[in-house]
Formats: C-alpha cells, sequence, structure tokens
C-alpha cells in the first residue's frame, strides 16, 4: 500500500453514517472513530442519517458548505451511493470545475460493501480510518443512469431481483446477513424469469433476446464475493458491460465458482463489452439495482463522466 503523508491537523471530516448498516451498533463506530481521530486531533463532525436519501441531503449540505476537507461515508453500497449523490450535484453545479468537491472517504460497514472492495479499502475500521487519514485523493469515473449516480454499478434483471427480495426481508425488520443472501441467490435463480431485453452499446444495436442478467460496471466486486466484471477500471474513461443470456438453472449453479474468480467470461451465454453509452429498453418494468439499491424501470439510459470525483485511496490506481 502506497501511503502519503498525513493530513494537517487543521483538517476537518464531515461523517455521514448509517445507523441501519451491517451489524455492529452506530455508537460504538462512533467511539472506535473518536478514539482514533483524538490521536490524529482532527477537527469532525457526525451526523447520523434518519430515513431513506438522508444521506444525499446531508452530503450536498456538507459540499455546498466548503467547510470540509473530507466528506466520509460509513455504511454500505447504498450508503455510499447516496453521498456521492449529493457530492456530485454540487460538484454539477460548479461547471465540472476540478476542486469543486472535496475529497471522498471511505469506511465501510454494510454487508457486502462491493465498491470499497474494488477500491482496495479494507473492511476493518482501523485499517480503513488510516487511509482515510493517509491515502490519496484520487480522481475516479462516475456512471449515471436516468440521473441517479454510480460508483460501482447497474444490474438490470436476475441481480436486481436478488436485491429486490433482500430489500423485502430488511423492511419486514430482519438482519440481513451471507446466509439470506446467499438463500435469496439460489430462491431467485429457481423462480426468475428472464426479460426481454433490447440493448444498445454506443452506437451499436443488439439483437432483442431474453438475458438473465444485463450489468453495466465501472467497478469489478458485486454481491460481497462476485468478480462480475474483472477487466473494469475506475479510471480508464469505460464502462464495462456483461451480459448473460438466459441460461439453463443447472449451468448457472454449476459456474458460481467461476463468477467469484472472475473466470466465467469464457462462457458461450456471456457477452463481455466496453462502452461509454448503454441503453437497455424493456416491454415492461424490470429489477434493478444501482450501488445495491433496489430499482424499477422499463428504460435504462447509462453513461459515463469520465473522473468527476475524488476519492481517498490507498495508493495511485493502475
Amino acid at each position: 500500500m502506497v501511503v502519503v503523508k498525513k493530513l494537517g491537523d487543521t483538517v476537518k471530516l464531515y461523517f455521514i453514517i448509517n445507523p441501519k448498516s451491517g451489524k455492529e451498533k452506530p455508537d460504538i463506530i462512533i467511539k472506535r472513530l473518536k478514539a482514533l481521530l483524538k490521536n490524529d486531533a482532527f477537527s469532525y463532525e457526525f451526523h447520523l442519517t434518519t430515513k431513506p436519501n438522508h444521506a444525499i441531503a446531508l452530503a450536498e449540505a456538507a459540499a455546498s458548505s466548503n467547510a470540509f476537507d473530507r466528506i466520509v461515508a460509513v455504511g454500505g453500497d447504498g450508503t455510499l451511493n447516496e453521498v456521492i449523490n449529493g457530492m456530485l450535484r454540487i460538484y454539477l453545479q460548479n461547471g465540472d470545475k476540478i476542486g469543486g468537491c472535496p475529497p471522498l472517504g471511505i469506511i465501510p460497514a454494510g454487508l457486502g460493501n462491493d465498491t470499497a472492495r474494488g477500491l482496495k479499502i479494507p473492511r476493518r475500521l482501523k485499517d480503513a480510518y488510516i487511509i482515510l487519514s493517509r491515502g490519496l485523493p484520487t480522481y475516479i469515473d462516475v456512471g449515471e443512469v436516468n440521473g441517479r449516480f454510480f460508483i460501482n454499478g447497474i444490474g438490470v434483471g436476475y441481480d436486481g431481483a436478488v436485491i429486490s427480495q433482500m430489500y423485502e426481508i430488511r423492511k419486514r425488520g430482519k438482519v440481513l446477513s451471507g446466509w439470506i443472501y446467499f438463500r435469496v441467490l439460489i430462491h431467485q435463480i429457481l423462480r426468475f424469469k428472464s426479460p426481454t431485453l433490447h440493448v444498445e452499446i454506443d452506437e451499436t444495436s443488439l439483437t432483442p433476446r431474453k438475458y438473465l442478467l444485463v450489468l453495466t460496471a465501472n467497478g469489478t466486486s458485486f454481491g460481497g464475493i462476485f468478480n462480475l466484471t474483472p477487466k473494469a477500471r475506475v479510471n480508464d474513461g469505460l464502462l464495462d458491460v456483461l451480459l448473460v443470456e438466459d441460461i439453463p438453472k443447472s449451468t448457472f449453479l454449476l459456474n458460481i465458482p467461476k463468477a467469484i474468480t472472475g473466470r466465467h467470461l469464457g462462457l458461450k451465454q456471456v457477452h463481455y463489452y466496453t462502452s461509454r453509452k448503454v441503453t437497455i429498453k424493456s416491454p415492461t418494468q424490470v429489477p434493478c439495482h444501482i450501488d445495491g439499491e433496489c430499482y424499477y424501470n422499463s428504460q435504462f439510459s447509462i453513461k459515463l463522466l469520465p473522473k468527476v470525483l475524488q476519492v481517498v485511496l490507498p495508493g495511485p490506481l493502475p
């Protein structure tokens, strides 16, 4: 890990904490963060979210105040997605000026933490804090779908159905876990019916067909363990597009290990592209996830915004 000179004592941090992310209680996370912050003598504020999309408003307020040197998302992929949406609204209002937003810091505290995993930010709080306080602010690409921004990716089809069922389980008050996620994966592959999708990649229109899933990615990690778009890079100016045709359930189940290690691209039912713009259309509304957050629509207009967001990373990107 490349480590640069640590921040000076005058730095002010703005923490946005989702108290419902992951399994650890927010007061414990705050106590541990305060101990680390005391050692560095940083100035800071803690703000806890209380409802969906609250992190968007908090991030927007922090970014527009020009009072903070880091805006820090403490939570899972959904929390992080809300924070970047608030930050980028301010960035774009500033006319895409370099420095229009403070860098984003990440303390992973969710179930899957796919975005953090893809950016090489460790799950252990102390290790993530070291990167926050001593890491390298680096510009990365961001995707946009139907007016909403994302760092990691948008999945239309099967993976959207998985997230939708997980969302319903969470609404019932059940604490999510890796075991529940695995059960939902199996449940959905047994019942999900692949929709007919019309996909356009840049200016190329593909023949409409049934797809199990269409994943448009900026990052590599999905579902906490899957390396679905292993060629993706968050700073290459391209979106990676994974299309999986409607396949037999047995084929899907037998190839789960390949999807974990990134060796699934050789399957004949799998197609892989890179692009700057993707359009997906369906005759009916289909399930989707945006950075792990549930969403439904019948049309998805996706584009890449190159190097618009600074994120504090362990070191230079390859």
